[in-house]
C-alpha cells in the first residue's frame, strides 16, 4: 500500500523548499519529491504549495485531474519557502496535519451559490435515509433552485472535473455535476444541473455563473446539491464521512454577504431540530376510507380489528362516519380528502372551492382540520392537460383554491396532495419529479405534503422508487410535515402476507421525524382495486386487518 502522504516541492530552489518542510516531514513521516508524476504514483495524498508558476506542468489541480484524477491533492497557499514553512508550522502547532481542524481556514469562504435564500436540506440530516449509502447523514447542503436558474461558483478555483449525466441515477446520483478545486485542498461539487457552462481546466471566480439548475440524477425536483471536500480529512479523522466530505455550513456566507455571520449564527434553513408541529409526535397507523361513498359496518369492523389510529375520509363520506370512528377510538386522527370528478373537463379553482365549501363544512363543524386538496394531479383523469398543463400551473390552481377556502375555514391545515409516483406515461401521467419541481412554491406554502407509495412484494417495499419513495420527498422538503396519504401492495400476493408487510411498513415509519400518518389504500370499493381492498363487498374481511392488528410495536 502506498504511503499516506508525499510533499511535492518545486525544483527551483528545491533544497530551500525541503528545508522549509523539514519539521513537518519529520513530524508526520511524509516523503518528498520534485516530480508531480512520482508524487501521484507514490502516495494517497499529495501536499503541495499553490503559488503561481511553481511547477512546469502549470495549474496543479488541472494537471492532476487530467493525468491522475483519483489522487487527493492538498494545496497549501504558499508562493515561496517562507510561506510554506509558516503554513506547515501552523498545522503542526494545532496537530492539524491537513489544515482542517478547528475553525475553517480564513482563506476559504463559500459564497451563496443560488439566487434563492433557502436551504431545503441541511448537512447531516436524515441519517435514517443515508445509512444505507454508508453515510452518517446528508452529505452536503441542498439549496432551493428552480429549473434553469443560475448556479454560481462558491469560491475562486479551477474546474477539475465535469460529469455528464447518461440517464442512470443509480450510477450517477449527482447527474450533471461540476467539481472545482480550491486552495488549501478544498473541493466543491455542484450536482443535479441541467446545463454546464464551464470546461475542465477553466479558472473561475467566486459567484461566477457556472451552470443551470435542474434535477438530473437521483433527484425528484429541481435544486442544487453542494458537497464540500477537504483532501485528507477522512484519513486524519477530522470527519466521520468517507471520501473527505466535510460540513460546508461553517464556511457558508449568508445570501448577499461576502463572509459568514460574525457571531457564528446559523445560515438560513439549517436548523437541525425542526418543529413539525405534529401533536402525536409519531407516525400513526392509518387506513383510507371506502373509495366511493360512506363507510359501512364492515369497514368499521376492519378499523377496529386492525387497531387503526388514523383514517382518511373523503368529502363523499358522511359526517356521521366521524362519530362512528371516534366511538372505536376517541383519539382517532381524521383527515378528509377533497373529491370531485375532473376527467374530460376543465375545473377552475373558483369552481372547485365553491363545490368544496359545502362539502367541508359538516366535517369542519366536527373538528376536522386536516384536508387534502385533490388527488394525484399529474394524471389525466385528475385534471392534467385539461385543468393544468404541468406542476407550475397546478401549483397556481392549488394556491388559488387554498386562498379561497382559508377565508371560510381559517383553522384548516391544507395539504398538497399525493401525486402518482413514477415516470412519464404518454397521455396518462406527467413525470412525478418534474411535476413536483414545477409546484415548489405551492408545496412551500402548503401546511403539509402528501405522498403516495406503492409496491408489489416485500423487496420492493424497501426500494427507493417504491415503498420508500417518501424518502426522496423528505430529502427535498426536510421542513415539511409529511403524510403518506396512500400506500399499498398492488400485486395479487395473498392478503396474509400483505397484512404482515403493512405491519412492518408502519413500524419502519413509526418514529420517522415529521411523518404524521400512513394510510393504507383502501378499506373497500364497490368496484376496482381488487388487490388492495381490506374487505370484500360481501362484508368478509381479508387477512390484512388481522395482520395489522397483531403488530407489537408501541
Amino acid at each position: 500500500m502506498p504511503p499516506e502522504q508525499i510533499l511535492l516541492l518545486p525544483k527551483d530552489k528545491y533544497f530551500d523548499w525541503v528545508q522549509a518542510a523539514k519539521d513537518y516531514v519529520m513530524a508526520y513521516g511524509a516523503n518528498v519529491t520534485p516530480d508531480p508524476a512520482t508524487a501521484a504514483r507514490s502516495a494517497i495524498t499529495v501536499t503541495a504549495p499553490d503559488g503561481a508558476g511553481l511547477f512546469p506542468v502549470g495549474d496543479l489541480a488541472a494537471w492532476f485531474n487530467q493525468n491522475f484524477p483519483d489522487t487527493k491533492l492538498d494545496l497549501v497557499a504558499a508562493s515561496g519557502p517562507g510561506d510554506l514553512s509558516a503554513a506547515l508550522k501552523t498545522r503542526m502547532d494545532s496537530n492539524d496535519r491537513y489544515g482542517q481542524a478547528g475553525q475553517p481556514s480564513r482563506a476559504l469562504r463559500l459564497l451563496w451559490p443560488t439566487d434563492y435564500n433557502q436551504i431545503t436540506q441541511p448537512f447531516g440530516v436524515n441519517p435514517q435515509i443515508y445509512a444505507r449509502f454508508n453515510l452518517p447523514g446528508h452529505e452536503g447542503i441542498d439549496f432551493r433552485a428552480s429549473n434553469g436558474s443560475n448556479i454560481y461558483a462558491c469560491a475562486d478555483g479551477t474546474v477539475f472535473r465535469i460529469d455528464q449525466y447518461q440517464g442512470n441515477p443509480s450510477k450517477q446520483p449527482y447527474g450533471n455535476a461540476i467539481r472545482i478545486q480550491h486552495r488549501d485542498g478544498y473541493q466543491t461539487v455542484y450536482a443535479h444541473l441541467v446545463e454546464v457552462l464551464v470546461n475542465v481546466n477553466d479558472r473561475v471566480k467566486a459567484r461566477q455563473l457556472i451552470g443551470k439548475a435542474d434535477s438530473t440524477g437521483n433527484s425528484t425536483a429541481s435544486h442544487l446539491h453542494l458537497t464540500l471536500k477537504k483532501v485528507g480529512a477522512t484519513a486524519a479523522g477530522i470527519t466521520n464521512y468517507p471520501f473527505d466530505i466535510i460540513d460546508p455550513t461553517p464556511f457558508l456566507a449568508k445570501p448577499g454577504e461576502l463572509v459568514p455571520p460574525a457571531d457564528g449564527g446559523a445560515t438560513p434553513g439549517t436548523a437541525s431540530n425542526i418543529d413539525y408541529k405534529w401533536p402525536a409526535g409519531k407516525c400513526l397507523v392509518g387506513a383510507h376510507t371506502r373509495a366511493d361513498g360512506p363507510m359501512m359496518d364492515a369497514d368499521l369492523a376492519a378499523v377496529r380489528i386492525a387497531r387503526i389510529e388514523a383514517v382518511k375520509l373523503m368529502t363523499t363520506s358522511r359526517p356521521e362516519n366521524v362519530d362512528q370512528l371516534r366511538q372505536i377510538n376517541p383519539a382517532m386522527f381524521i383527515m378528509v380528502r377533497m373529491h370531485a370528478a375532473f376527467e374530460g373537463r376543465t375545473v377552475r379553482p373558483d369552481e372547485f372551492a365553491h363545490w368544496m365549501e359545502g362539502d367541508m363544512a359538516p366535517f369542519y363543524s366536527k373538528g376536522i382540520r386536516y384536508f387534502e386538496v385533490h388527488n394525484e394531479p399529474n394524471l389525466t383523469i385528475e385534471g392534467w392537460r385539461t385543468s393544468w398543463q404541468d406542476g407550475r400551473e397546478f401549483g397556481t390552481w392549488f394556491m388559488d383554491v387554498v386562498g379561497r377556502l382559508r377565508a371560510v375555514f381559517p383553522e384548516v391545515k391544507f395539504g398538497y396532495p399525493g401525486i402518482s409516483p413514477g415516470g412519464q406515461v404518454s397521455g396518462l401521467r406527467m413525470d412525478a419529479g418534474a411535476f413536483l419541481g414545477g409546484s415548489e412554491d405551492a408545496i412551500n406554502r402548503a401546511d403539509w405534503l402528501g405522498v403516495h407509495c406503492y409496491w408489489t412484494d416485500e423487496v420492493s417495499m424497501g426500494m427507493a422508487e417504491a415503498g420508500r419513495g417518501w424518502e426522496a420527498i423528505r430529502r427535498r422538503h426536510p421542513e415539511k410535515l409529511l403524510f403518506i396519504t396512500e400506500f399499498a401492495n398492488v400485486s395479487q400476493q395473498d392478503t396474509r402476507s400483505k397484512g404482515l408487510q403493512y405491519a412492518k411498513y408502519y413500524e419502519t415509519l413509526r418514529n420517522q421525524p415529521g411523518m404524521g400518518a400512513a394510510f393504507s389504500f383502501v378499506l373497500s370499493a364497490s368496484s376496482g382495486f381488487p388487490e388492495q381492498v381490506w374487505r370484500g363487498e360481501d362484508g368478509g374481511l381479508t387477512e390484512i386487518p388481522a395482520g395489522v392488528g397483531a403488530r407489537t410495536f408501541a
